[in-house]
């Protein structure tokens, strides 16, 4: 086989490396899936290796040399695959077709051999996947083959009305805010507050969804709207970290008035109105606790 032509090509190379280094190989053993009780030693020039008892399917070739020195190689592995055999020469027809929906193996169909018609009724809207696979008349089975298949939202047309809305951060929808939209009518008239007193300095990113007056999400498949945003609170000195730095800058300004490299809007730590010694509190125990 090729793999063995391979393997003891590796053995060559890693003889010819001791040898250079110690002078000499005086023995070469090699053993199959790590059984090395059953290693066999084998001789400088090109050799055979008896695989016939190994089974069909992975396996691992090992081997190492020794030096005049008594001194034995590392240990070199590779892995090499014995083939299954399948005789198809007598299989003349598909004997049965076997069907299953989202890897649902316990539910499989048999629909077979000719065009069959298979019922999908009983699965929800959304993403399927419908896996088949063939037998022919030696009982062998074919490999599965899966394809995807989108069900549809049935979308009925209705008068609904704009009612409500959802947001969350990042990933944290568990703690997902939900209120009333601003509406007059079928438009949305007014502005929404984000509260972000729990969320963190730094990168995030905002989803939200709108809901209908019929209890669903607006555009009946759940989207979701996603926006990436940098929360500057605390960043007085707008250099993307918050840190003693600004701290500094912060008890500086709140001293001497002068706002030199300072943005007042991330030194407003407390979200109260004005900037001032709260706020310096509030952000030193940000930087020390993590926690606004």
């Amino acid at each position: 086989m090729n793999i063995l032509k391979y393997c003891l090509s590796a053995l060559a190379i890693c003889s010819s490396m001791v040898a250079a280094a110690q002078g000499g190989v005086t023995e070469r053993e090699a053993w199959f899936d790590f059984n090395f009780a059953a290693r066999q030693a084998i001789s400088a020039s090109p050799a055979s290796l008896d695989i016939s008892s190994l089974p069909a399917g992975l396996h691992w070739f090992t081997m190492r040399v020794k030096d005049d020195q008594g001194v034995w190689s590392p240990a070199m592995t590779r892995a090499f695959i014995i083939p299954h055999e399948i005789d198809n020469s007598a299989a003349s027809q598909i004997q049965r077709v076997e069907v299953w929906f989202d890897n649902n193996y316990a539910a499989r169909q048999a629909i077979g051999a000719s065009v069959a018609t298979v019922d999908i009724s009983s699965l929800p809207a959304g993403l399927h996947s419908l896996t088949m696979r063939a037998q022919d008349d030696l009982g062998q089975w074919s490999s599965q083959k899966t394809v995807h298949f989108i069900i549809p939202h049935e979308e009925v047309e209705e008068d609904v009305e704009l009612v409500s809305y959802c947001y969350w951060f990042d990933d944290d929808v568990a703690n997902l805010v939900v209120g009333t939209l601003p509406v007059s009518g079928k438009t949305v008239a007014g502005v929404i507050e984000i509260d972000m007193a729990t969320v963190p300095s730094g990168q995030h990113t905002i989803h939200w969804m709108i809901g209908a007056s019929n209890g669903a999400w607006v555009g009946y498949y759940g989207e979701v709207n996603s926006m990436s945003f940098y929360n500057s609170r605390g960043d007085v000195d707008m250099d993307g970290f918050v840190d003693i730095n600004d701290v500094t800058a912060l008890i500086a300004y709140v001293l001497t008035g002068d706002a030199t490299g300072v943005n007042l809007e991330a030194a407003n730590c407390n979200l109260l109105d004005g900037v001032d010694i709260d706020d310096v509190t509030s952000l030193i125990n940000y930087v020390l606790k993590g926690d606004w």
